[in-house]
């Protein structure tokens, strides 16, 4: 993860970050089919974007590794 993803992280509050903790895990057992998961188009690689109320969270699948590309607000991620 990026030095920005960290931070933005850190900066929630402990009961948002732990939301958010429940989600990423979540994406590890199926990272595809959920009903808050899109497909981004535009993007040389599949890329997807989760959402958790007003936060996105941006990544993608490499070789079967979910790498996190972006996470903020949903009005400053786009």
């Amino acid at each position: 993860m990026s030095d920005r993803v960290t931070k933005f992280i850190e900066s929630l509050e402990p009961k948002t970050r732990e939301h958010l903790k429940k989600k990423l895990l979540s994406l590890k057992v199926d990272p595809y089919n959920s009903r808050d998961i899109k497909k981004l188009q535009g993007y040389p690689v599949a890329t997807y974007r989760l959402r958790m109320g007003k936060i996105r969270i941006v990544y993608q699948i490499k070789e079967k590794v979910i790498e996190i590309i972006d996470i903020d607000y949903r009005g400053n991620i786009y």
